[in-house]
């Protein structure tokens, strides 16, 4: 019943690092051990013994794990492809007495209480070698016995946690670049139910005077919501074409935009379905994709940072402030007197940048623009 429990701990470890520390307590008790190791790559690819708590100095140990014969022993073994799943003694890897002449032994093991040892090799992909430690007696044949039934656990622990943290790694990086897509960007279901929106939907689409928001209720959740009877069948269709594997659609909204009746606002709305590598999966278990909702405001055009147009034209910064003001709308004569400057050095200016961006004239160079201001937020 014991070693059915300490199993039950190591599969707990694969969620959570942080379990492997009383795994090793136990798996001390249980073998007589004095103390062990199993290193795991942790953050930033450093190696740590998960079974201690203690800081490690890094250079020392390094030096020694260079040094040691048992692990050197254990590498050609594991090359050769004759380890997995074996469990071995010290003195079957290394001569005793030749073993104990070296200056592993002598200033680490032995300091560190490793006069005798047990190993692992656990046979996962990262090669992992599970070791315990103890002074005085030598281990023997229960303990070879109580580790060769642990190591199928332990490799198939070890493959668990690489997979779940292979799929933290890919879920962070598709939020990451979730975020970074321009404008809003919402996933929903085919009913129009919100299941993800970046920080720059959450953000513009959180006021209800808008014709397109985010509408939260305690009993539906939140929804994806049009305010117009008329388009909001359009924008439905379409979510539910996309959700059932067809092409989705775009559409355009216009409205009155507050304290500005001379201006009309503008949404421009694309509605897609999701990556077709997850939706034929989906449409086998007779289900529905979620689709993906990009809102970007036309009436409010961005123009790309002065820095980014001096870093991509190698533009001086007079040149990028230009170009700047030129694609957020204004003219060569407002660019003359906001920068207080002759408009003839304006013109140049406009030349310049024309000629570094390769644009035939200025509509062109908006054109390269507008591309540059959805990327480059």
């Amino acid at each position: 019943m014991e070693l059915n429990s300490i199993i039950g701990d190591i599969y707990d470890a694969s969620e959570n690092d942080d379990n492997w520390l009383a795994v090793g307590k136990r798996l001390f008790k249980h073998l007589g051990a004095d103390a062990g190791s199993l290193r795991l790559q942790g953050d930033g690819g450093k190696s740590v013994n998960v079974f201690e708590t203690r800081a490690e100095n890094d250079h020392y140990v390094e030096h020694y794990l260079q040094l040691d014969p048992i692990r050197s022993a254990l590498s050609n073994l594991i090359r050769r492809n004759e380890a997995d799943g074996k469990v071995l003694l010290d003195e079957e890897l290394v001569e005793s007495d030749a073993y104990h002449r070296t200056e592993f032994y002598r200033d680490f093991a032995k300091p560190q209480g490793q006069e005798h040892m047990i190993v692992g090799i656990v046979g996962d992909r990262d090669r992992s070698i599970v070791g315990f430690y103890r002074q005085g007696l030598a281990f023997g044949v229960r303990e070879r016995a109580t580790l060769s039934t642990l190591l199928p656990h332990v490799r198939r622990a070890l493959q668990l946690r690489q997979r779940l943290q292979r799929a933290d790694f890919d879920a962070r990086l598709g939020y990451a670049a979730f975020e970074a897509l321009p404008g809003a960007a919402i996933v929903v279901d085919a009913d129009c139910n919100v299941l993800f929106a970046n920080s720059s939907a959450t953000k513009a689409l959180r006021y209800r005077d808008r014709p397109v928001c985010l509408a939260t209720s305690p009993i539906s959740g939140t929804k994806l919501a049009v305010d117009n009877r008329g388009e909001v069948s359009r924008l439905r269709a379409m979510i539910r074409d996309a959700a059932a594997g067809g092409g989705g659609g775009a559409m355009r909204l216009e409205f009155d935009t507050l304290g500005n009746s001379a201006r009309i606002g503008q949404y421009a709305i694309f509605v897609s379905p999701q990556l077709p590598e997850h939706t034929g999966h989906a449409f086998e278990e007779g289900g529905c994709v979620p689709v993906l909702v990009q809102i970007s405001e036309l009436s409010s055009p961005r123009a790309a940072r002065p820095s980014l147009l001096s870093e991509l034209f190698g533009l001086s910064a007079a040149e990028g402030a230009v170009a700047a003001a030129l694609l957020g709308g204004q003219s060569a004569e407002a660019v003359a007197r906001e920068r207080d400057v002759s408009l003839d050095t304006v013109r140049t200016q406009i030349r310049t940048v024309l000629r570094k961006s390769n644009a035939t004239n200025l509509r062109d160079f908006e054109r390269i623009g507008a591309l540059l201001s959805s990327l480059g937020r």
